[in-house]
């Protein structure tokens, strides 16, 4: 045996009394999440399954889900989850500069409604900041964010929480509260809490990338227009009010260059 099996063999599975489901939308903080509990998960012992429900295995212990699709009838045993949103209008951004430079193979799939063009190349084909962040919020971002506001907020067997609330989360506090709802003993929370800290940004650790442009809260206020807005209110109506992000439509924007703040 050596030293790595060794290791892995000494591993003790930690005890939680039921599943754990972690539930995150597209650019609400997929890629940040399923890096801390797949840490957690290998330091513990704890099967982690990433992917669809049709294809969960028999024995899990975590189940990640990057669209929140749940068929919570079928999950066959007791639960806690988490569920994490954020500001539709930073999806928007977010995922705009995410889809012209990713590599995720739906990308590049040439599609017939883009006359042959991939989305990347679609969204790639605009010259301005403004048409760009328009395509998206008509495209992608809309179905991230109907996902949001179609999601059963009255569930009690998951903790919901804002994207920017955890970013902003440097004393681990609301970390700690999700790990003690989601069943983390006592014992093992300096650890748990250390994979958290680890993989935010807080941390000084990360280095930007695609997964990782900025995370700073309130990045529509530079590109969103006028024509932004009411675009987004034709799209979504009171979506942000119903998510806890404005207390009426009447939220104001700037009138943004268009420029990408990052290339000037």
């Amino acid at each position: 045996m050596n030293p790595s099996e060794r290791s892995n063999a000494q591993i003790t599975k930690l005890r939680i009394p039921h599943k754990i489901l972690v539930a995150t939308h597209h650019k609400t903080g997929t890629c940040w999440m399923r890096s801390i509990f797949m840490g957690i998960c290998r330091e513990n012992g704890l099967e982690f399954y990433d992917g669809k429900q049709e294809y969960l295995p028999e024995y899990f212990d975590v189940f990640f889900q990057h669209h929140s699709e749940f068929n919570l009838g079928r999950i066959g045993a007791p639960f806690r989850g988490l569920h994490i949103i954020r500001d539709p209008r930073d999806v928007i951004v977010s995922g705009c500069f995410y889809h012209q430079k990713s590599d995720e193979a739906w990308l590049h799939i040439p599609q017939q409604r883009f006359q042959g063009m991939t989305y990347q190349q679609k969204i790639c084909s605009y010259s301005r900041r403004s048409d760009q962040v328009l395509f998206e919020m008509e495209q992608c971002g809309r179905r991230t964010i109907e996902s949001m506001t179609k999601w059963d907020y009255t569930q009690t067997r998951f903790y919901e929480v804002k994207y920017e609330h955890l970013v902003q989360d440097e004393n681990l506090d609301l970390f700690r509260k999700i790990f003690t709802f989601l069943g983390f003993p006592a014992g093992c929370m300096p650890g748990v809490l250390q994979h958290a800290s680890d993989n935010s940004l807080f941390s000084g650790r990360l280095q930007k990338s695609l997964h990782i442009r900025s995370g700073r809260p309130q990045q529509w206020k530079q590109f969103f227009t006028p024509d932004h807005k009411k675009r987004f209110l034709e799209l979504f109506a009171d979506a942000l009010v119903t998510l806890g992000y404005e207390t009426d439509n009447d939220w104001s924007v700037d009138q943004a260059s268009g420029a990408d703040p990052e290339d000037q």
